[in-house]
């Protein structure tokens, strides 16, 4: 078995920001990819994740591959926590450059062919980088093309990634 974490962050329906865990764990048994703890509308985010790391060379496990975002009770937005899952299913294999995943937060989607689109301008990423600092997080892994809307706080260092192979050894 093999198991792997990474952090994001949602916000709650009256806007607050909080720290979304990402589990993985590979187990034995037939090929399944599950993911628990997102809406039933939203688990199309299951293809394109396993779409967008085997578009980028990773090899998908031939086993079951069961994700659990936490906590279940609050909203997950996929455009906030994808490209986390992505990084936490392919960080068991090694093949993720990122230190000290346990103080990182991973912010952004994930397209099919591995790129990283802009977090929405509906979501306040100051406020979610400033909560994230509150909890002790001391870097933030986010969309480049938002860089500039995520400022430079105090404490916290902010990696821009552009495609899913920029988080690669």
């Amino acid at each position: 078995m093999k198991h792997s974490t990474t952090l994001s962050m949602g916000t709650t329906v009256a806007g607050n920001p909080y720290l979304i865990q990402a589990a993985e764990y590979i187990t034995p048994g037939l090929p399944y990819f599950a993911a628990i703890g997102i809406d039933d509308e939203d688990r199309h985010i299951r293809e394109r994740v396993q779409t967008a790391c085997e578009t980028v060379g990773y090899a998908w496990p031939e086993c079951r591959t069961t994700l659990l975002l936490l906590p279940t009770n609050q909203p997950k937005r996929p455009g906030l926590c994808a490209l986390a899952t992505a990084v936490c299913i392919m960080a068991p294999a090694g093949t993720i450059g990122i230190p000290d995943l346990e103080n990182t937060v991973i912010l952004g989607d994930v397209e099919a062919d591995g790129t990283i689109p802009p977090i929405g301008e509906d979501v306040d990423l100051t406020a979610l980088i400033e909560h994230a600092r509150e909890q002790g997080i001391q870097r933030v892994i986010l969309p480049a093309a938002d860089l500039a809307q995520a400022g430079r706080p105090d404490g916290v260092e902010i990696i821009g990634v552009e495609n899913l192979n920029d988080l690669k050894r």
